[in-house]
């Protein structure tokens, strides 16, 4: 397991490229992660950007929670040493519940598709969080 997978995050690497050139160059580098193809420049114009005299995506990472909170956004990437540097921010930025500890907030929604965010519950009571591991299934 590595030290991004230890922190229950997963990694995407997204380009402008399509799939059949993301099969190459993972085949190439031999990535442990997969590669999203943005042939329409939807995601990279929402999110890194777009360097215009190359027509690519800007090299850019963010970091979202379990909530889908944007923890941390690194927009000076150093390509050398982005898997470490990816590491050690997902360790520094993702909340750490401990007893005694504000909660991370979160949105989550139930079987009538009802929305619920913790920090408005909170507002009005006190709440329980019980986690089981799946709908039948063992544990």
């Amino acid at each position: 397991m590595s030290e991004i997978e230890a922190t229950e995050s997963v990694l995407f690497g997204v380009s402008v490229d399509t799939v059949e050139s993301h099969k190459r160059f993972r085949a190439e580098q031999e990535f442990g992660f997969s590669l999203l193809a943005d042939t329409e420049f939807e995601v990279s114009n929402q999110y890194s950007g777009i360097i215009e005299r190359f027509n690519a995506s800007k090299r850019t990472t963010f970091i979202i929670d379990k909530a889908g909170y944007i923890r941390a956004i690194d927009r000076d990437v150093n390509v050398k040493t982005h898997g470490e540097d990816v590491a050690a921010l997902l360790k520094e930025v993702l909340p750490k519940i401990e007893v005694g500890q504000p909660a991370p907030d979160f949105i989550a929604t139930d079987s009538t598709g009802k929305s619920y965010q913790l920090s408005e519950l909170m507002k009005k009571k006190n709440v329980v969080l019980s986690f089981y591991p799946r709908d039948f299934g063992r544990g």
